[in-house]
């Protein structure tokens, strides 16, 4: 199914707690399971993101800076989905999880200019 096709499927607001909590963590990193478990579901939420601003980029009606960053944003979201972390140790586990947190929180917030542009109408 595409997402896009639904974006109302989309539960931003849940994307962006998941993302907030880890990059809240500044002392406490999760234990390597948690870690993992919220990894993958932050993966998850960048592959669905990914089309749904893109599909809001090619029918968006003005050319500004909320046009521009959303390029920006998906452009850095193809880039940490193409990262390989095999045989990575727990650093940089860590570090890969909240580079994944930074593109959902920017993501969605693209996402919500991009609507906020379309005058909600989107």
């Amino acid at each position: 199914m595409n997402p896009a096709a639904n974006p109302t499927s989309l539960s931003t607001a849940g994307m962006r707690v998941d993302a907030e909590r880890l990059l809240a963590c500044t002392a406490d990193v999760p234990a390597y399971d948690g870690l993992h478990e919220l990894t993958l579901r932050l993966r998850g939420h960048v592959m669905w993101l990914v089309p749904v601003v893109s599909d809001r980029i090619a029918a968006y009606p003005r050319n500004d800076d909320a046009l521009a960053a959303a390029l920006g944003g998906v452009a850095r979201a193809h880039r940490c989905l193409d990262e390989q972390l095999t045989g990575a140790g727990l650093t940089q586990a860590v570090d890969y999880a909240r580079r994944l947190a930074r593109t959902v929180l920017a993501l969605t917030g693209c996402l919500a200019r991009l609507e906020q542009g379309w005058g909600g109408d989107a």
